[in-house]
Protein backbone atom coordinates (compact mmCIF):
# COMPACT_ATOMS: atom_id res chain seq x y z
CA UNK A 1 0.00 0.00 0.00
CA UNK A 2 1.41 3.33 -1.07
CA UNK A 3 1.51 6.34 1.01
CA UNK A 4 -0.77 8.65 -0.70
CA UNK A 5 -3.78 5.22 -0.75
CA UNK A 6 -2.59 4.49 3.00
CA UNK A 7 -3.31 8.33 4.32
CA UNK A 8 -6.31 8.11 2.26
CA UNK A 9 -7.69 4.98 3.94
CA UNK A 10 -6.61 6.74 7.42
CA UNK A 11 -9.08 9.78 6.67
CA UNK A 12 -11.88 7.65 5.60
CA UNK A 13 -11.46 6.18 8.89
CA UNK A 14 -11.41 9.25 10.85
CA UNK A 15 -14.87 10.56 8.93
CA UNK A 16 -16.10 7.51 10.06
CA UNK A 17 -15.35 7.55 14.03
CA UNK A 18 -16.57 11.14 13.59
CA UNK A 19 -19.83 10.11 12.70
CA UNK A 20 -19.75 6.83 15.08
CA UNK A 21 -19.75 9.82 17.75
CA UNK A 22 -22.00 11.97 16.20
CA UNK A 23 -24.47 9.23 16.00
CA UNK A 24 -23.87 9.15 19.88
CA UNK A 25 -24.60 12.30 20.49
CA UNK A 26 -27.21 13.31 17.65
CA UNK A 27 -29.17 9.98 19.20
CA UNK A 28 -29.42 11.05 22.10
CA UNK A 29 -30.00 14.88 22.29
CA UNK A 30 -31.27 15.59 18.99
CA UNK A 31 -30.16 17.22 16.50
CA UNK A 32 -31.12 20.25 17.32
CA UNK A 33 -29.76 20.80 20.76
CA UNK A 34 -26.12 19.20 19.50
CA UNK A 35 -23.32 21.22 19.12
CA UNK A 36 -20.07 20.41 17.31
CA UNK A 37 -18.45 20.71 20.41
CA UNK A 38 -19.86 17.76 21.64
CA UNK A 39 -19.25 15.67 18.44
CA UNK A 40 -15.58 16.63 18.81
CA UNK A 41 -15.58 15.67 22.67
CA UNK A 42 -17.54 12.44 22.25
CA UNK A 43 -14.82 11.77 18.83
CA UNK A 44 -11.86 12.94 21.71
CA UNK A 45 -10.63 15.29 18.74
CA UNK A 46 -10.07 19.48 18.67
CA UNK A 47 -12.83 21.58 17.01
CA UNK A 48 -10.46 22.58 14.47
CA UNK A 49 -9.78 18.89 13.69
CA UNK A 50 -13.48 18.03 13.09
CA UNK A 51 -13.82 21.19 11.07
CA UNK A 52 -10.81 20.06 8.88
CA UNK A 53 -13.53 16.85 8.12
CA UNK A 54 -16.84 18.32 8.28
CA UNK A 55 -18.26 21.92 8.08
CA UNK A 56 -21.35 21.55 10.12
CA UNK A 57 -23.30 19.30 12.31
CA UNK A 58 -25.21 19.02 9.38
CA UNK A 59 -23.21 17.95 7.08
CA UNK A 60 -22.22 14.83 9.59
CA UNK A 61 -26.12 14.40 9.48
CA UNK A 62 -26.19 13.61 6.17
CA UNK A 63 -23.27 10.82 6.58
CA UNK A 64 -25.41 9.35 9.28
CA UNK A 65 -28.97 9.50 7.25
CA UNK A 66 -26.69 7.88 4.09
CA UNK A 67 -25.80 5.00 6.22
CA UNK A 68 -30.05 4.73 7.22
CA UNK A 69 -30.63 4.48 3.88
CA UNK A 70 -28.13 2.07 3.03
CA UNK A 71 -29.30 -0.13 5.67
CA UNK A 72 -33.12 0.39 4.37
CA UNK A 73 -31.79 -0.77 0.79
CA UNK A 74 -30.05 -3.86 2.56
CA UNK A 75 -32.98 -4.83 4.08
CA UNK A 76 -35.28 -4.49 0.86
CA UNK A 77 -33.06 -6.66 -0.80
CA UNK A 78 -33.47 -8.72 1.76
CA UNK A 79 -37.37 -9.34 1.62
CA UNK A 80 -37.99 -10.02 -1.60
CA UNK A 81 -38.09 -12.84 -3.69
CA UNK A 82 -37.16 -13.51 -7.27
CA UNK A 83 -40.30 -16.91 -6.80
CA UNK A 84 -42.80 -14.04 -5.96
CA UNK A 85 -44.65 -11.36 -7.81
CA UNK A 86 -44.29 -7.86 -8.15
CA UNK A 87 -47.16 -6.88 -5.84
CA UNK A 88 -46.33 -9.53 -3.47
CA UNK A 89 -42.64 -7.86 -3.39
CA UNK A 90 -44.04 -4.77 -2.74
CA UNK A 91 -45.65 -5.84 0.29
CA UNK A 92 -42.84 -7.38 1.68
CA UNK A 93 -41.10 -4.26 1.40
CA UNK A 94 -43.62 -2.47 3.02
CA UNK A 95 -43.13 -4.97 5.90
CA UNK A 96 -39.07 -4.75 5.71
CA UNK A 97 -39.58 -1.23 6.13
CA UNK A 98 -41.97 -1.43 9.23
CA UNK A 99 -39.38 -3.52 11.01
CA UNK A 100 -36.45 -1.22 9.72
CA UNK A 101 -38.20 1.74 11.99
CA UNK A 102 -38.42 -0.69 14.84
CA UNK A 103 -35.18 -1.85 14.85
CA UNK A 104 -33.54 1.33 13.78
CA UNK A 105 -35.57 4.17 15.55
CA UNK A 106 -32.86 6.44 15.42
CA UNK A 107 -31.84 5.91 11.74
CA UNK A 108 -35.63 6.37 10.73
CA UNK A 109 -35.67 9.85 12.63
CA UNK A 110 -32.59 10.74 10.40
CA UNK A 111 -34.12 9.76 7.35
CA UNK A 112 -37.24 12.29 8.78
CA UNK A 113 -35.57 14.70 9.88
CA UNK A 114 -33.55 15.03 6.46
CA UNK A 115 -36.31 14.57 4.24
CA UNK A 116 -38.21 17.31 6.07
CA UNK A 117 -35.18 19.88 5.02
CA UNK A 118 -34.36 21.32 1.59
CA UNK A 119 -32.15 19.59 0.30
CA UNK A 120 -31.78 21.73 -3.47
CA UNK A 121 -30.47 24.49 -1.05
CA UNK A 122 -28.59 22.63 1.01
CA UNK A 123 -24.90 23.09 1.40
CA UNK A 124 -23.54 20.00 0.56
CA UNK A 125 -26.10 19.77 -2.54
CA UNK A 126 -23.75 17.98 -4.79
CA UNK A 127 -23.34 15.05 -2.10
CA UNK A 128 -27.25 14.86 -1.73
CA UNK A 129 -27.42 14.40 -5.84
CA UNK A 130 -25.06 11.61 -6.30
CA UNK A 131 -25.93 9.68 -3.23
CA UNK A 132 -29.83 9.64 -4.35
CA UNK A 133 -28.77 8.26 -7.75
CA UNK A 134 -26.50 5.54 -6.51
CA UNK A 135 -27.59 4.20 -3.12
CA UNK A 136 -31.47 5.69 -2.92
CA UNK A 137 -33.73 2.61 -1.48
CA UNK A 138 -36.31 4.34 -3.38
CA UNK A 139 -34.62 3.91 -6.73
CA UNK A 140 -34.83 -0.31 -5.61
CA UNK A 141 -38.82 0.30 -4.88
CA UNK A 142 -39.61 1.65 -8.46
CA UNK A 143 -37.73 -1.28 -10.01
CA UNK A 144 -40.01 -3.35 -7.55
CA UNK A 145 -43.30 -1.68 -8.92
CA UNK A 146 -42.00 -1.73 -12.62
CA UNK A 147 -42.06 -5.54 -12.33
CA UNK A 148 -45.73 -5.80 -10.78
CA UNK A 149 -46.55 -3.67 -13.49
CA UNK A 150 -44.65 -5.32 -16.67
CA UNK A 151 -45.99 -9.13 -14.77
CA UNK A 152 -49.56 -7.84 -14.22
CA UNK A 153 -49.88 -7.90 -10.60
CA UNK A 154 -49.97 -3.70 -10.29
CA UNK A 155 -52.08 -1.33 -12.31
CA UNK A 156 -50.49 0.19 -14.83
CA UNK A 157 -52.25 3.94 -14.68
CA UNK A 158 -49.68 5.52 -12.85
CA UNK A 159 -46.26 5.11 -13.09
CA UNK A 160 -43.88 3.19 -11.18
CA UNK A 161 -41.69 6.30 -9.78
CA UNK A 162 -45.20 8.34 -9.55
CA UNK A 163 -46.53 5.13 -7.21
CA UNK A 164 -43.28 4.52 -4.99
CA UNK A 165 -43.09 8.29 -3.92
CA UNK A 166 -47.16 8.06 -3.52
CA UNK A 167 -46.50 4.93 -1.29
CA UNK A 168 -43.22 6.04 0.37
CA UNK A 169 -45.20 8.88 1.46
CA UNK A 170 -48.03 7.50 2.40
CA UNK A 171 -46.21 5.28 4.61
CA UNK A 172 -44.34 7.66 5.82
CA UNK A 173 -47.21 9.45 7.27
CA UNK A 174 -48.51 6.90 9.34
CA UNK A 175 -45.31 5.62 11.01
CA UNK A 176 -44.82 9.66 11.84
CA UNK A 177 -48.64 9.58 13.21
CA UNK A 178 -48.10 6.63 15.76
CA UNK A 179 -44.97 7.15 16.16
CA UNK A 180 -45.92 10.76 17.56
CA UNK A 181 -49.19 10.47 18.71
CA UNK A 182 -49.24 7.77 21.24
CA UNK A 183 -51.38 9.47 23.55
CA UNK A 184 -54.06 10.40 20.73
CA UNK A 185 -54.05 6.71 19.45
CA UNK A 186 -54.27 5.68 23.68
CA UNK A 187 -57.35 7.91 23.90
CA UNK A 188 -58.87 6.39 20.38
CA UNK A 189 -58.93 2.42 22.09
CA UNK A 190 -57.10 1.54 19.20
CA UNK A 191 -53.97 0.06 18.74
CA UNK A 192 -50.77 0.93 16.25
CA UNK A 193 -50.07 -1.78 15.01
CA UNK A 194 -53.89 -2.25 13.58
CA UNK A 195 -53.65 1.25 13.03
CA UNK A 196 -50.09 0.66 10.41
CA UNK A 197 -51.82 -2.94 8.86
CA UNK A 198 -55.14 -0.90 7.85
CA UNK A 199 -52.93 1.52 6.16
CA UNK A 200 -51.20 -1.26 3.98
CA UNK A 201 -54.00 -3.30 3.58
CA UNK A 202 -55.70 -0.09 2.00
CA UNK A 203 -52.60 0.34 0.05
CA UNK A 204 -52.73 -2.88 -1.49
CA UNK A 205 -56.17 -2.78 -2.20
CA UNK A 206 -55.62 0.55 -4.05
CA UNK A 207 -52.01 -0.72 -6.09
CA UNK A 208 -52.95 -4.24 -6.98
CA UNK A 209 -54.20 -4.76 -10.46
CA UNK A 210 -58.03 -6.03 -10.91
Amino acid sequence: MGISERKEREKEQRRNDIVDAAEKVFFKKGLNNSTMDEVAEEAELSKGTLYLYFKSKEEIHFEIKSRALIILKKMFHKSISENKTGFENCAEIGKAYVDFVKKHSNYYKAIIHFESSDCSICEFRDKCEDFFKEDNPLEFFVQIISKGIADGTIRSDISANVLAQTLWAQTNGILQFVSTKQKIIEFAGVKAEDIINSQFEIIKKGIKNK
